[in-house]
């Protein structure tokens, strides 16, 4: 079975990620800006947004979901999971009094569960305290994603991280980038050396590489791709390991490649 991964956007101007394999389809987050948009993207996609299996959320600030993405959401009938800690902000956040007929809410606690080919494994990250953030491993037939955006420390989560196949992980601001264009926010993300050290560790324990390593939600005006891959291959030839994975970086606006496994 082919496990498939691509990342629509990826920034904090908005966030929507899919993963599939041959009979499931899954959306993590839809921070899209219109309706217009949401439904652009998700046809893009998936071709009929409809035959989505379930969207899994992250966390509610706006660029992973807000109002006008959930509209969509609704107008095809969708199932949403979020953590229930994340389920009255989200109605008071995003909801904005619009009854919201077709849309499922699913809460979960911090035990796995299982959507169609995929076995799901949330885990909370320390980000803004205010608003409770989690990552998935996502199993289906012996194949692993990984996907953790919107944290500031990979200390105490790095066993999620184990012997994935395909990592997307977040790498948002440069320090030198961040003195200059200083934003209080960025420290509830991870820096790029950080990521760096992250994966050196994850491949440490690591019984395999994995196939594939994707940075994403890297700030416009406080980093540059070019600047994160060096961080990362330099974190590695410190560290004195070989980079045994491809490694690439989710595009902020526009849809990436298709990453199959």
């Amino acid at each position: 079975m082919t496990v498939s991964f691509q990342s629509v956007c990826s920034s904090s101007a908005g966030n929507c990620l899919g993963v599939w394999s041959d009979s499931t389809k899954l959306l993590i987050d839809c921070g899209l800006s219109s309706m217009k948009r949401t439904r652009a993207a998700l046809s893009d996609l998936y071709g009929d947004p409809a035959l989505i299996d379930a969207v899994l959320l992250t966390h509610t600030h706006s660029d992973h979901i807000s109002y006008y993405p959930l509209r969509v959401l609704d107008d095809y009938g969708l199932d949403v999971h979020l953590h229930e800690t994340c389920v009255d902000q989200l109605i008071g956040k995003h909801f904005k009094g619009y009854d919201f007929k077709h849309l499922t809410l699913r809460s979960y606690q911090q035990d796995a569960f299982s959507v169609g080919d995929f076995k799901i494994q949330p885990f909370e990250v320390a980000h803004n305290p205010y608003y409770p953030t989690f990552g998935y491993r996502l199993e289906c037939e012996g194949k692993v994603i990984v996907i953790a955006t919107d944290f500031l420390d990979w200390q105490g989560v790095l066993e999620y991280f184990l012997d994935a196949d395909l990592i997307f992980v977040e790498s948002n601001h440069d320090l030198e980038l961040l003195r200059r264009y200083y934003n209080p926010n960025s420290r509830y993300h991870l820096p790029n050396p950080n990521a760096g050290q992250m994966l050196v560790n994850i491949r440490k324990k690591s019984q395999k590489a994995p196939q594939q390593v994707v940075l994403g939600h890297l700030s416009d005006q406080r980093n540059e791709p070019a600047i994160a891959l060096a961080e990362v291959s330099r974190a590695f030839e410190e560290a004195q390991m070989a980079m045994d994975f491809n490694l690439d970086v989710a595009p902020l606006r526009q849809i990436a490649k298709v990453v199959s496994l």
